[in-house]
């Protein structure tokens, strides 16, 4: 690629999607924690409260951030990415209403109020199930069209010293959408299929610095694999290029798809 190139537009949009994605998987682990519906969890339900209204802006910011670019470098007949934003900023904000109505006029000594508070969190975790699922396929798709001008503009050579694998991307994407964790025993979980991921490529990924384990929030014997800012470059740099084949020539990956991961016990 000639250096003279200017740097693709499309490439900060692509990553802020996916650093948007991180933070939305983060509150779904907390809002899949069981104890949250009880009457002790007000303080913690009006801290996440906080963190989900922060998201609505930050939901805006990137629609605002896709709105922007260039008409010309933007696929007119699919609105897909345009319809998927503008949802999740009003899936977001009905959520910050949900977990509004969990701590209003509650009555820790009426089971009614427990139940409405139970009802209340369920709701904000349905509304948010499939976010982190929904901006990493919007990623997928303005990376589309960063590839399609890449003879106009230049892609950060992000990641470029690091060879992975078809294995590697795959796995790289399905930590994106927030469905990967490990377990007390060290196997892996995919949503809720066990063993689909092999630990040693995430053991790879970590040792190349592009995810990392955080405790969660939800399940005490667990961690959640999230991507690394570095992974996250990199990620929103590859999207971009031709999709790694295995062997028989078929795609490297599925589309990972959104599990609510309270369910899975």
């Amino acid at each position: 690629m000639p250096e003279h190139l200017p740097q693709s537009p499309h490439f900060p949009v692509c990553l802020q999607m996916l650093s948007l994605a991180t933070q939305y998987t983060r509150c779904l682990d907390v809002l899949n924690d069981n104890t949250l519906g009880t009457p002790e969890a007000t303080e913690r339900i009006l801290h996440l409260r906080t963190a989900i209204e922060s998201l609505v802006e930050e939901a805006a910011d990137v629609r605002a951030a896709h709105e922007q670019l260039p008409m010309s470098l933007i696929d007119h007949t699919d609105t897909t990415v345009r319809s998927r934003l503008a949802q999740l900023r009003v899936v977001t904000g009905a959520a910050v209403d949900a977990l509004t109505r969990a701590v209003e006029n509650f009555d820790a000594a009426s089971f009614a109020s427990i139940d409405a508070r139970q009802t209340s969190v369920d709701a904000a975790r349905e509304l948010l199930a499939t976010a982190a699922h929904d901006l990493f396929a919007c990623a997928e798709r303005i990376a589309a069209d960063m590839h399609r001008y890449r003879s106009s503009y230049s892609i950060p050579e992000v990641g470029a010293h690091v060879s992975l694998t078809a294995e590697h991307h795959q796995v790289l994407r399905l930590v994106a959408t927030g469905a990967v964790a490990v377990g007390e025993d060290g196997r892996v979980w995919v949503g809720l299929d066990k063993d689909s991921v092999s630990a040693d490529v995430l053991l790879d990924l970590e040792q190349l610095g592009l995810i990392t384990d955080e405790p969660s929030a939800s399940w005490a014997d667990e961690v959640r694999v999230a991507s690394t800012p570095m992974g996250r470059l990199v990620l929103a740099a590859t999207l971009s290029r031709p999709e790694p084949r295995k062997a028989n020539n078929q795609p490297a990956h599925a589309a990972p798809s959104p599990l609510v991961r309270g369910a899975r016990r």
